[in-house]
């Protein structure tokens, strides 16, 4: 049985605006127990991804520039997958771009996201899954 983007998706994504405040976004994170998001703009299109590496490495830097919204550190170029991708290229997709989230979108239309742990816990039901099927044939 093949999964594609669309069976491991999460559909309800939390998203911030590129005006976030990195204040509000460690809020966030923290109270949402998520380690990134997608930035969109006013009309709710993707125009980045941020995570808490991207704001953990760009504010400690030393320097005089000191960001303050997730706009001025978010990743430009979100990876995006089209929901019938399948799980295998969105994991090889992943591993070769040294990430750990990718965005299902048509265009710039938000559909879900998919984490490592997302991965992981349609691994762990398909395998699972497999393994009924075989003690009860």
């Amino acid at each position: 049985m093949t999964l594609y983007a669309a069976d491991v998706m999460i559909k309800d994504v939390v998203t911030v605006t590129d005006s976030t405040p990195l204040k509000e976004l460690a809020t966030l994170f923290k109270e949402r127990r998520i380690t990134g998001a997608p930035v969109v703009d006013a009309n709710g299109d993707l125009v980045g991804v941020i995570s808490e590496t991207d704001v953990i490495r760009k504010t400690t830097s030393i320097g005089a520039w000191s960001p303050a919204t997730a706009g001025q550190i978010m990743t430009r170029n979100a990876v995006t997958v089209a929901p019938n991708e399948t799980l295998q290229r969105v994991c090889e997709l992943m591993y070769n771009r040294r990430i750990h989230r990718v965005v299902v979108a048509e265009g710039r239309k938000i559909n879900g996201i998919i984490t490592t742990m997302d991965i992981l816990r349609a691994i762990a039901m398909h395998v699972g899954q497999q393994r009924q099927d075989t003690f009860e044939s």
